[in-house]
């Protein structure tokens, strides 16, 4: 079970190592830094999501960040990059001064009295302490992080913190606790239609109750773990499910179903280079051969792992020199734009200023000169702009008028019918007498398929009209669009900050629809492995981010293409009177940035 506890870890702590193009996003974004609070943010998201590959970058620039956090003002961004410095001093081991910034994060936290802050930073705070091996103090964090997500009803952070008070149980050898504290996570993340942590949360309480030696009833939730895997295509939570599967069975005392499955274990995990599920499957192999006697298959798997555990440490030992050669190189890149530019403004400062005061009485005869006619023609622009803007939002509101239509006829009309004619032919089964098996089998195969299109029916009418959007707002529906998001191939993450006042619904409604559609751009042309969101409201403005790490394009192109993405998202940031940018080199991915004013609801 050391499987389950590992993959637990990996998930809550680490993020996947990035490519190159991403790598060199974080030199971009602290080079072109415009002062304002939203590249402010992004440098602090490029900071926390690289702090394990670059950790003496990332540091150096929050620390720039805490300081441009001060000039601008916001104590919410300041207390976010200081929260990088914790998260970079836990990653390099020296926990007491990851408690120290913690403690300084949470103190401006509760300055501000934002809830979410607070209970993020008890959480943090509490994990240094487990680290410590204080465990009272860990605990004790724990609980007031669980209080205030509870009190606040901050759900989908609740699942995470009870997720880390079942890991403290397990630790402490308290299986019990730790498989109800797990159970509450998963009936959370259920509630919340967070399928791939659903998964998790099962194969997880699976674990405990193979420690509390219930097999039968672990083998149950690994299996249902293993089935959610299959259904988002998640490879690595089916093969950890044969693998917890394959164990299991090996303790009942099935050595054969062992075997197979764990060789089922290893058919997943070899072509994505699962080398942690290779190396447990492997060694657990050679055991049981051992125990029937075949020492040569014994020998082989024993081989086998060696090799794995050999991989692993060759790749950890490549991955710190490239570190190494990237610091180098980063270093004398940045020193030579330095002495670049001090040689050039040395040079050019006559010339400059000369150049300003030749433009400045241009720029006044020009003014006094065209000013009538610019008046004019600002007033046509406006009168233009006015049809323009009529326009698009009588597009923009039948658009989702027909959307919710479509969503309500597919719900109320298709989906009921199916739902009924999916009773009607349970309720028959029973008195009909099947002639052989076969036959049987057809008829279950009828109801499955029709269960499966009610599903499809709902899946429909929720992306026409996403509940979670009319329940708990655009960081909540966006989410739970990804967590549904059918295409394993493609890893997502989500960052959300400062939307906890509720968004005007028309702007909500209309944000929604441009990750929407940015997100199916990524998924049907740039081929990407990663994907990265992020939601920040701060002040006046809310600002998305969508990055992929896919084959990308030129930007000079956009002007040129016809495609109705595009489109969609240029008509719709328009219609919020936001702006658009995308930053893109073929091969090296894709960046969009929306920028949008924050219209909030009225009360």
């Amino acid at each position: 079970m050391k499987l389950a506890g590992t993959f637990l870890c990996i998930l809550f702590i680490q993020y996947a190592a990035w490519s190159q193009n991403n790598i060199d996003s974080l030199s971009y974004y602290a080079a072109h830094s415009k002062g304002d609070t939203a590249s402010l943010n992004r440098l602090i998201n490029y900071c926390f999501m690289h702090r394990e590959e670059m950790p003496d970058q990332a540091y150096a620039y929050s620390k720039a960040a805490i300081s441009t956090s001060k000039k601008l003002g916001s104590k919410r961004s300041e207390a976010r990059a200081i929260t990088n410095l914790g998260a970079i001093e836990v990653q390099k081991g020296n926990y007491p001064a990851a408690l120290a910034h913690y403690m300084e994060s949470l103190a401006i936290w509760e300055s501000l009295q934002d809830p979410r802050g607070i209970m993020l930073s008890k959480n943090n705070i509490a994990q240094v302490y487990g680290h410590l091996k204080k465990t009272d103090a860990e605990l004790r964090f724990l609980k007031e992080a669980e209080a205030i997500a509870r009190q606040y009803q901050i759900e989908d952070e609740l699942g995470l913190i009870k997720t880390n008070l079942s890991v403290y149980y397990s630790n402490k050898g308290n299986f019990k606790q730790a498989l109800a504290e797990q159970l509450e996570a998963l009936a959370i993340n259920l509630k919340l239609d967070k399928v791939s942590l659903a998964s998790l949360d099962y194969s997880n309480a699976g674990a405990y109750l193979f420690y509390l030696h219930k097999m039968d009833s672990a083998i149950l939730l690994y299996r249902q773990s293993k089935y959610i895997g299959e259904k988002i295509h998640d490879q690595r939570t089916i093969a950890i499910s044969w693998a917890n599967l394959a164990e299991a069975y090996g303790v009942k005392g099935m050595t054969d179903t062992a075997i197979a499955y764990y060789n089922k274990a290893i058919s997943i995990a070899v072509p994505i280079g699962l080398k942690d599920i290779l190396s447990f499957s492997y060694a657990q192999l050679a055991g049981l051969y051992k125990q029937k006697g075949d020492y040569v298959k014994a020998l082989h798997f024993t081989e086998l792992q060696q090799v794995v555990k050999d991989s692993i440490l060759n790749s950890t030992a490549t991955k710190q020199l490239a570190e190494m050669e990237t610091k180098y190189e980063l270093s004398k890149k940045e020193k030579r734009i330095v002495e670049q530019e001090l040689a050039i403004n040395k040079r050019n400062s006559l010339i400059v200023g000369l150049f300003i005061f030749f433009v400045l009485l241009g720029l006044l005869f020009f003014v006094l000169t065209y000013r009538k006619k610019l008046k004019r023609e600002a007033e046509v622009q406006a009168t233009l702009r006015k049809a323009e803007e009529q326009a698009a939002r009588a597009v923009m509101e039948a658009e989702e008028k027909e959307r919710i239509r479509v969503a309500v006829e597919l719900h109320d009309g298709v989906g009921q019918m199916m739902s009924v004619a999916k009773m009607n032919l349970s309720a028959i089964e029973s008195e009909i007498l099947f002639v052989n098996e076969d036959q049987k089998n057809r008829f279950d195969k009828a109801i499955l398929l029709v269960d499966e299109s009610c599903s499809e029916v709902r899946a429909v009418s929720h992306n026409l009209m996403p509940n979670a959007l009319l329940k708990s707002g655009l960081g909540t529906a966006v989410r739970t669009f990804l967590d549904n998001m059918k295409d394993g191939s493609i890893r997502v993450n989500l960052y959300v900050d400062g939307l906890e006042e509720k968004i005007d619904s028309n702007t909500e409604t209309v944000l929604y629809r441009i990750i929407q559609e940015s997100v199916n751009n990524v998924i049907k042309h740039a081929a990407a492995s990663q994907l990265d969101i992020s939601l920040i409201g701060e002040g006046d403005t809310i600002s998305a981010t969508i990055e992929d790490n896919g084959k990308g394009f030129l930007v000079t192109d956009i002007a040129g293409k016809d495609g109705i993405g595009l489109k969609n998202i240029q008509s719709r940031v328009a219609y919020l009177k936001g702006t658009v940018e995308w930053d893109s080199v073929p091969g090296k991915g894709t960046v969009v940035v929306v920028n949008i004013p924050y219209v909030k609801a009225v009360s």
